[in-house]
């Protein structure tokens, strides 16, 4: 029957009809259970492409086991928490533009940042959105130092500063006190390159590090890649190559400085260059390399803060990482900020909380942040990488 020939009641039928028709084929969104209170949400910017995806993708994986956890033990106060990610492919221009998305999303937080010169660019933008970050890739020291530092941003490990300073006391103990840094030039470099002078010539007596800026490698197929880098720190002849560089430059040069020098080339390495980005690459010639430990090492078992990490890890079928490892406990003491925040978890009320000062015992391993502090830990150790990439504290 032609439709403008049937009542109204039986075109309502119809219509009826036809939207439970449709309904069935296109299920409406989940939604939270009546009477339960909506998720928090959590945002991160963080390269997922590009030369230094591993990082994101890594303090991801960490995040996202450890949240599942604590989502099945019962979430914040009852309430599930909820990451939102965002790929800027560590460009600062597109992180800030992630930001402000994620800030305009509702956010409680920004947790897991990654990369100093993204911090830098978001620093000044994040007195405007009025979101706190719990957690950064970044040690830079101007980015946590008075009157440079947003006081948006809370730190959960040591700085660079830090780092070198644990290298410039423990390396000499090992007999490697002649010292060339190695760095990279852009914003991560050039901030890790000064402290690390500030670090090596605190009065020692030993010889000052000979800082050595690192080039572009040779054309592809060239026998001798970063020929020029190499030549001048075979020349200075250090005992010991402190390399200041991230991303996929980091096992480039090792395995090149491997190439050219032999077992003379020594190289201690951030800990935040550690991980799959070197143990890919390098596969059992990252045996020896040393590295300044944050946290402790994600293949021990002798803290309970390593083994609940790896307990949530599994169920997700990924293998341990320093990445991941932090990625984790940057989370966990993002959600004790939220627990902290009690029934305002807005971003004022997340930031007052830390603002209180926090102390969140993860099992072993305490984040400890003073009141009116930025930085939840200066715990630094010194760790060697076996040839089968775990390390050793």
């Amino acid at each position: 029957m032609p439709l403008d020939r049937l009542s109204p009641q039986a075109l309502a039928s119809l219509l009826l009809c036809a939207l439970a028709g449709a309904m069935a084929l296109h299920p409406a969104q989940a939604q939270p259970a009546k009477g339960a209170l909506a998720p928090i949400q959590l945002g991160t910017t963080a390269p997922f492409s590009g030369a230094f995806a591993e990082y994101g993708q890594e303090y991801r994986k960490g995040a996202d086991a450890c949240l599942a956890a604590a989502n099945a033990a019962g979430g914040v106060r009852g309430r599930a928490v909820q990451i939102t990610y965002l790929d800027d492919g560590y460009d600062p221009a597109r992180a800030v533009a992630n930001a402000r998305t994620l800030a305009g999303q509702g956010i409680a937080a920004f947790v897991n940042l990654v990369g100093t010169g993204t911090l830098q660019a978001l620093q000044p933008v994040l007195a405007d959105l009025q979101v706190p970050v719990i957690g950064a890739s970044s040690g830079a020291q101007q980015l946590r130092q008075a009157g440079t530092a947003s006081r948006w941003v809370f730190h959960t490990k040591a700085s660079n500063s830090e780092e070198f300073e644990g290298f410039a006391r423990m390396l000499p103990t090992i007999g490697m006190e002649k010292v060339a840094l190695v760095y990279q030039d852009n914003p991560f470099g050039r901030a890790g390159l000064d402290s690390a002078l500030k670090a090596f010539a605190t009065g020692t007596g030993r010889p000052p590090p000979t800082a050595i800026a690192l080039g572009e490698p040779a054309a592809q197929g060239d026998a001798h890649p970063f020929a020029t880098t190499i030549a001048q720190v075979r020349s200075a002849q250090p005992q010991v190559v402190v390399l200041i560089a991230a991303g996929q430059a980091a096992p480039a040069f090792i395995a090149a400085y491997q190439q050219a020098a032999g077992p003379a080339a020594r190289v201690a390495v951030l800990n935040v260059v550690g991980g799959r980005v070197l143990t890919d690459q390098l596969q059992a010639r990252v045996a020896g390399i040393m590295t300044s430990m944050l946290y402790p090492s994600p293949w021990s078992t002798s803290r309970r803060v390593v083994r609940d990490y790896q307990a949530s890890l599994a169920r997700t079928e990924a293998s341990p990482s320093l990445l991941s490892l932090e990625g984790c406990i940057n989370l966990r003491f993002a959600l004790e900020a939220l627990k902290a925040a009690g029934d305002d978890a807005s971003p004022a009320g997340v930031r007052r909380a830390l603002e209180r000062g926090l102390t969140v015992d993860l099992g072993d391993f305490t984040l400890s942040l003073p009141a009116g502090k930025q930085v939840a830990s200066r715990y630094t150790s010194l760790g060697i990488y076996r040839s089968n990439g775990r390390i050793a504290e």
